[in-house]
């Protein structure tokens, strides 16, 4: 019984001290390099055409698999929202209306 006290209070100081220490200090650079950042992004009038590129950053290779049965990777699923179109669509009074014809 005294073992299971001794161990308990022991573990009870360790996770005490390790919270202390990991809430001890600050990172006070990444404050510094967020002030170097504009507050505001520039209002511009939209273009008609032109071409939009987009990437997606990740740590791991894209597999390419577009069904959406088959896919299990959170990248793919973002790759392929944009040519895996439905074939009916609602409007604002939700009446169905068909996309594809």
């Amino acid at each position: 019984m005294k073992s299971i006290k001794l161990f308990g209070s022991t573990g009870l100081l360790i996770g005490a001290a390790l919270t202390l220490v990991a809430c001890g200090q600050s990172n006070t650079n990444a404050a510094k390099s967020a002030k170097k950042f504009p507050e505001q992004t520039v209002q511009k009038t939209a273009q008609k055409g032109g071409t939009l590129n987009y990437a997606i950053e990740t740590d791991t290779p894209f597999k390419g698999i577009f069904d959406s049965q088959l896919s299990v990777d959170q990248v793919d699923s973002d790759v392929m929202q944009f040519g895996n179109e439905g074939l009916f669509d609602t409007d604002n009074s939700y009446q169905i209306r068909v996309v594809l014809v």
